[in-house]
């Protein structure tokens, strides 16, 4: 199924989506080009490795971009939102809860960040797609 505007009746709510995106990842980004980001942004529950910081930073700057650019064009830029659910899904579930029920340090600040975009962003599309404000 091809996603264009034409499924979104009221594309302008996924704007607080968008929105939000930037006001997060805005201090997030600039916290992961420091050499202690692990320290800072996952509350030093992950090791810290400059690949992976450079990846991650990668992901999220693109996220960044692409929010500021679903500010114009919301519907658009909607499957973002969706690729923003489903990874952030399967990191609370594959790294957040076994870490948890292991007794192992969890980085809570990230963690419920991710959760609440798993729990909004699925509404927000709903809203989107009916028309609803």
């Amino acid at each position: 199924m091809e996603m264009s505007s034409n499924v979104f009746v009221a594309p302008g709510v996924l704007r607080i989506a968008y929105a939000a995106n930037i006001a997060i990842l805005v201090p997030v980004c600039l916290g992961m080009l420091s050499r202690n980001a692990a320290a800072s942004v996952f509350q030093g529950a992950v090791d810290e490795s400059e690949g992976l910081r450079l990846l991650v930073f990668s992901l999220w700057a693109a996220i960044l971009v692409s929010s500021a650019a679903g500010l114009l064009a919301p519907a658009f830029f909607a499957p973002l939102l969706l690729v923003q659910v489903v990874y952030k899904a399967l990191w609370l579930a594959l790294f957040v809860w076994p870490a948890w029920r292991a007794g192992q340090a969890v980085p809570w600040g990230v963690a419920s960040v991710f959760a609440g975009i798993v729990a909004t962003w699925p509404v927000l599309l709903a809203l989107a797609m009916r028309g609803l404000r």
